[in-house]
């Protein structure tokens, strides 16, 4: 059998050039599974890429033909201290290159990296859109590991009244401020510290441990965010006595509006209970609505396990607008899974 022949890059090695081929791929790839979506603007790809957080590393693995990427591997995993035993993995094959192991190839390069650098456990994700994503994963030693979906809400089905209702709060001390793009300094380190409640979300039965959040981590995401064009609201309460309680973080190209990206929600356990969550979406539904006039829809991530927060979003009117399943592969089991199969870089 034929070797791959794939290219590998890290982070060191990316040019604008690589950029646009990458982008050109993905955006194949988003015509399956996105076919009403705008496409990726390799700007926002390429400027992420020169922002890329310092405890980062990041690989590329590509089979080129024609002057075109026909398949790649991605893995990013942090230094940080937090899940050192932890690597992403992305691995997407366009459709006329299937079924020719490009794939298994891919898988087995990446592994292998993984492998030499101590990293034991891979973690992918697939969806409902692309199937055989999934029958992959399953056939080279990944289990499923968390079932979730992305959920959509059409603004214009948001119920009459509802966001004026979520809105208007009894005088219980709890005051809320909506931050644009960034964290104001003087909330930085207590932002950073109530980041952490989002290890409350569930994680099922992945094999993943608690991240705690820096100050300066929280800068690098700004900063990358900024970089890839994004625009950035913050939603947060303040309990009685001054202290952050919750947040709700949303973002959105100004360049490609109509669709809003809904990132963290979480309030802290001693303040549940007093609809601070509704609340906080609802106000940045309505900075949304303000700031971008262009919006028609907002989508978030959502375990399926996640009954309060889903209680939450199914009230707004969000629907499910596709399922995804987050598997896990030991590394070890992974590349036992490969067998014998030849593999050139």
């Amino acid at each position: 059998m034929t070797a791959t022949v794939a290219r590998h890059r890290d982070q060191t090695a990316l040019t604008e050039e690589f950029a646009q081929a990458l982008v050109a791929h993905l955006n194949r790839l988003r015509a399956e599974s996105h076919p009403d979506d705008p496409p990726v603007d390799p700007a926002n790809v390429w400027g992420q890429m020169r922002q890329l957080p310092p405890a980062l590393e990041l690989d590329f693995w590509t089979v080129e033909e024609a002057g075109q990427i026909v398949a790649h591997a991605r893995t990013q995993l942090f230094r940080t201290g937090d899940n050192p035993h932890l690597a992403e993995l992305e691995l997407l094959v366009s459709p006329g290159a299937r079924r020719r192991g490009l794939g298994r190839d891919l898988l087995g390069l990446a592994a292998r990296s993984m492998q030499a650098r101590g990293r034991t456990l891979l973690i992918a994700q697939t969806t409902d859109r692309v199937p055989a994503g999934g029958v992959f994963a399953r056939r080279y030693g990944f289990r499923a590991g968390l079932s979730n979906h992305v959920n959509r809400l059409r603004l214009a089905d948001i119920p009459d009244g509802l966001l004026e209702a979520w809105t208007t709060r009894p005088d219980d001390g709890y005051t809320l401020e909506v931050w644009a793009d960034g964290v104001p300094d003087a909330d930085l380190d207590a932002y950073a510290q109530l980041l952490n409640v989002m290890n409350g979300a569930p994680r099922d039965d992945l094999d993943v441990e608690d991240q705690r959040t820096t100050p300066e981590e929280v800068r690098s995401v700004e900063a990358l965010a900024r970089a890839g064009g994004r625009r950035t609201l913050t939603a947060v309460v303040r309990a009685p006595d001054g202290t952050l309680a919750g947040l709700s973080d949303v973002s959105w190209r100004p360049a490609q509006p109509g669709i809003v990206s809904q990132g963290n929600t979480g309030v802290r356990p001693e303040h549940r209970g007093h609809g601070l969550g509704g609340w906080l979406k609802a106000v940045n539904i309505r900075e949304v609505q303000r700031l971008n006039p262009h919006a028609t829809e907002i989508r978030t991530q959502n375990a399926d396990s996640n009954g309060p927060m889903l209680k939450i979003n199914g009230a707004l009117g969000f629907q499910p607008f596709l399922a995804s399943t987050v598997w896990q592969g030991n590394v070890a089991d992974v590349l036992d899974s490969l067998g014998g199969h030849s593999l050139r870089p």
